[in-house]
């Protein structure tokens, strides 16, 4: 298989290292991303100024890799399928991201958004993302072997398809139960603004994330599953958004 590799924590980040070392495994990789960090720009693209593409010696010196110079991941990916490459990868994997992207998080993630992209290209997007239990820095050593094992099992089951997520849980892979497909949990509102008087005037936000705190509504829900151990494999839809019975319909009825 062919690999293009994306993210949104940017191009040296350690989750997507560990990310190329396991998609080696599988067959050939590239990489296109960000040259810094890009979180929270969902499927954003940039339109009013231009991008710069960088070659990159990393990863050994034997995987051809781009930082794309104030790009986001959808950018990213979009170049790397019209300009960068001849050869159209076979899928195309957004991660390993420091955190579970969850929920809510499929419509602001960065690293979602990548692998959207691809999608929207007809080939098959996979976000990763790892979750983080403190404020420790994130286990990717262990990460590599659940993101291996989710991957095998997609692969077995001819399941590597559409746009999928991906979280993997922050524990040895020994102490994982197993994989689980789960539904994303839209009903919790992860992140909320604090707020902080100025002494001259005046007031800032900004936003704290409360996953911690927060409980699941549902026991087949992304973020339920996740905190029981369990990588979750999401299939979400181009047009992802919350069931049709949580919208309140126009003028407050139900048809």
């Amino acid at each position: 298989m062919r690999f293009l590799v994306t993210n949104d924590d940017g191009i040296f980040a350690p989750g997507l290292a560990a990310a190329v070392e396991v998609l080696q495994h599988f067959g050939k990789v590239a990489v296109v991303a960000p040259d810094g960090e890009r979180s929270a720009t969902s499927h954003s693209i940039t339109l009013r100024k231009p991008l710069k593409a960088e070659r990159m010696t990393i990863f050994g010196g034997n995987v051809p890799a781009y930082a794309i110079v104030g790009g986001t991941p959808a950018d990213c990916v979009k170049l790397a399928l019209g300009v960068l490459f001849e050869e159209k990868p076979d899928c195309v994997v957004s991660g390993i991201n420091a955190g579970a992207n969850i929920g809510r998080d499929i419509h602001y993630s960065g690293t979602i958004g990548g692998a959207r992209e691809g999608t929207l290209s007809g080939i098959p997007g996979v976000a990763v993302s790892l979750d983080r239990t403190d404020a420790a820095e994130p286990d990717f050593g262990a990460a590599k072997g659940l993101f291996y094992a989710a991957l095998s099992s997609l692969r077995k089951e001819e399941a590597l398809e559409g746009l999928m997520n991906i979280n993997l849980p922050a524990i040895p892979e020994s102490s994982c139960p197993g994989i689980a497909e789960a539904v994303p949990d839209f009903s919790l509102d992860r992140y909320r603004h604090m707020t902080a008087d100025q002494p001259e005037g005046g007031v800032l936000y900004w936003l704290r994330d409360r996953q911690a705190w927060l409980e699941p509504s549902r026991p087949d829900s992304d973020f339920h599953l996740l905190r029981e151990g369990y990588i979750t494999v999401s299939k979400i839809g181009l047009a992802a958004g919350h069931e049709e019975e949580q919208i309140t319909p126009i003028g407050g009825k139900q048809r």
